[in-house]
């Protein structure tokens, strides 16, 4: 018998079968020997979730050995409620959010570093990080959390699409897990001459805010200025927020300049306030608002 082989055979079988599957990616839970051993006393509380999702570690694969402690987080999501435990040095973490108090969530990609954000009523949020290639599983998560509530049959209003190849790739990625089609609402092409919030001259990174019939889309890159010889961007944030959990809206504009400074348009969900920089007025955003009962706070 090779080396290998005995090695395999001496390993506890569900350490190797861990040890096997393991992974950069998020992966399913869907039996008790699938949950990671210091996350098992939870299965018989969480088994009946929608979604049972554990979260590894950055670890290299060349890196880990059966019986490694592989997952440093698990994700519980139910019809209600979010239950999510981590694995700290010394015990398991357990944080428990209801559905209802999540008014927004933010997507953040940059190449294979992932993050999903949920804002919370109270000012508060929720950090969950991840290897970006993972990202179609945290959509469909994501999706399902905003589905549970109320949906309005209103239809969604569209306003011009973006030439930027990102941006249009963006949208497309949204109506791929999207039971309702986004579109978009106030576009600014990035690259536009602009001065960042010290006079500066600089290059806008551009905006984009998009639209279901439900659901305000904030699509930004990170920053809103880039150097004047543009450099490539690989990051991307998208911020979900549903028009039921927005309390208030203003746009905050900057003293007049040419090349133009940035505005804020200043979303309100209870005590959870959102900013998104705009190069120019979204009046379009400001009249969707309005059209959906959003008292101005302006």
């Amino acid at each position: 018998m090779s080396t290998v082989a005995d090695w395999r055979a001496r390993t506890d079988p569900e350490d190797l079968r861990e040890y096997d599957r393991f992974g950069p990616w998020i992966d399913v839970v869907e039996e008790p020997v699938d949950m990671p051993r210091r996350f098992r006393p939870w299965w018989p509380e969480l088994s009946q979730a929608r979604y049972l999702l554990k979260v590894p570690r950055s670890y290299d694969r060349a890196q880990v050995r059966p019986g490694m402690d592989l997952y440093e987080s698990v994700i519980a999501v139910f019809a209600d409620r979010l239950c999510i435990l981590r694995a700290e040095p010394a015990e398991v973490v357990r944080q428990d959010v209801g559905n209802a108090n999540v008014v927004a969530s933010i997507r953040h990609t940059s190449l294979l570093v992932g993050r999903w954000t949920l804002l919370l009523d109270d000012a508060s949020r929720v950090e969950v990080g991840f290897n970006a290639g993972s990202q179609p599983v945290i959509a469909e998560v994501d999706q399902w959390i905003f589905a549970q509530a109320p949906r309005s049959a209103r239809p969604a209003v569209g306003g011009p699409s973006p030439r930027d190849h990102f941006f249009r790739s963006t949208i497309l990625n949204l109506n791929s897990h999207l039971k309702a089609q986004v579109r978009p609402v106030h576009v600014e092409e990035p690259g536009q001459p602009c001065r960042n919030e010290r006079g500066g001259r600089r290059r806008s990174a551009g905006m984009m805010a998009l639209a279901t019939s439900d659901d305000l889309f904030l699509f930004n890159q990170g920053v809103t200025t880039q150097p004047l010889l543009r450099r490539q961007n690989f990051t991307s944030n998208i911020v979900r927020v549903p028009f039921r959990t927005i309390t208030s809206y203003e746009v905050r504009g900057p003293q007049e300049t040419t090349p133009p400074g940035f505005s804020q348009l200043v979303l309100t969900c209870g005590e959870q306030v959102i900013l998104q920089p705009c190069l120019a007025r979204p009046a379009a955003v400001e009249s969707l608002l309005a059209q959906r009962a959003v008292p101005s706070a302006g």
